[in-house]
């Protein structure tokens, strides 16, 4: 460099400075780092927020009942009053209630569902269903769809419904559902004897009401990944089962959970956190069956999330016969959950629910299943 004629050699930084420099640099780098971190967090809670609340539009909950204002049976009878405050509920919120086939072909489609949308359905066809709830399901305009097994509506079963009412009662709106011939726990029975029932009542619906109802609803709510398959190859456009969980899209349209209610578990409270539940975005859930064998017993179950939830770590699983589950929480959104003794025989059903905001929690069930010949060894 030459100022005023004379050469000036520049002064290059001394060897500290330089590493001064280096130091300041790399801090900055990592300050920029930081604030993109926190800016990508930022930026992805709406997109988070909005998947959400697109996901609301393809869930349901799904209530089942069994018998109306029959005190004397009260793990399936609720109390005229408790129906009736829970249909008034309904009425005055912000709910959808509509038939359970247009949910259903909802799911199907792909096509969008109101939000906070519920389905009414009825299992075994008692004449407490006639007597006492279609009245009130009328009174509030309510749709319901009733489960009918038709062998005791053949043998006349003094407290089920006969051919003619349940005609009557399609005439006057109620959907008609499947409920198989002879109400058997169809695991036990096997695929073959499954096949035979749900084609005899079949038979009888044809006869008696002149067409074979499409939606089906697994007796006792047990259902096997065989099961499933069977109802779907026998015609079937989906299949209910009987364990607490919101119904989604994404999930398996045989084997769709329904919340049960009876006298015992009706509060208005959990009512309320019922039908304001919301369904857990999941896929590849495992295991895919739901019948557990000894060596399968208890099950490694686990999911993986199809979005970002937010507070997520706050997330609670509880099985069926012993204290909350173990949670791991694993890289691409995977969750693993892990029960410390093997379930016993019958029905059994892990609860996992979460915090969603707005007084609203995700729930996610899943049934599991012990044959009565089987039996894991338990320390």
């Amino acid at each position: 460099m030459i100022l005023h004629g004379h050469r000036i050699r520049p002064r290059l930084p001394s060897s500290r400075q330089q590493r001064d420099y280096r130091t300041v640099w790399n801090s900055v780098q990592n300050l920029f780092a930081r604030i993109a971190i926190v800016a990508s967090v930022i930026l992805s809670a709406p997109a988070a927020a909005q998947d959400l609340a697109a996901f609301d539009r393809h869930d349901a909950v799904i209530l089942i009942y069994h018998r109306f204002g029959e005190p004397d049976l009260p793990s399936t009878n609720i109390r005229t009053e408790q129906f009736e405050a829970q249909l008034a509920a309904l009425a005055a919120g912000d709910y959808s209630v509509l038939p359970l086939a247009d949910i259903v072909r909802a799911f199907a489609d792909g096509s969008a569902l109101p939000e906070k949308a519920v389905a009414i359905t009825v299992d075994d066809a008692y004449r407490s269903f006639a007597d006492t709830a279609w009245p009130l399901l009328r009174k509030y305009g309510f749709p319901a769809t009733l489960f009918v097994a038709t062998d005791p509506v053949d043998e006349g079963f003094s407290r089920y419904l006969d051919w003619e009412t349940i005609r009557r009662l399609h005439r006057e709106g109620v959907a008609i559902g499947h409920h198989g011939a002879a109400h058997l726990h169809l695991i036990d029975a096997g695929i073959d004897a499954a096949r035979a029932d749900i084609a005899r009542a079949s038979e009888r619906f044809r006869a008696e009401l002149g067409f074979v109802p499409d939606l089906f609803a697994y007796p006792y709510g047990e259902y096997s990944r065989d099961l499933a398959e069977l109802v779907h190859r026998m015609g079937f456009t989906a299949a209910m089962a009987q364990y607490s969980g919101v119904a989604a899209a994404g999930g398996d349209r045989f084997a769709l959970p329904r919340f049960p209610l009876n006298e015992h578990y009706s509060t208005p409270a959990r009512f309320r956190l019922i039908v304001n539940a919301r369904a857990l975005p999941v896929t590849d859930v495992l295991p895919s069956d739901t019948v557990l064998t000894p060596a399968s017993n208890p099950p490694a179950y686990g999911f993986t999330l199809t979005t970002d939830i937010p507070g997520l770590r706050a997330l609670a699983c509880y099985p069926s016969h012993s204290g909350p589950a173990a949670i791991t929480f694993l890289p691409g959104r995977r969750v693993e959950v892990r029960v410390d003794r093997p379930f016993p025989k019958g029905r059994g059903r892990i609860n996992c629910t979460l915090p969603g905001g707005d007084r609203r929690w995700f729930w996610l069930g899943r049934f599991f299943y012990v044959p009565k010949g089987e039996q894991a060894d338990v320390d």
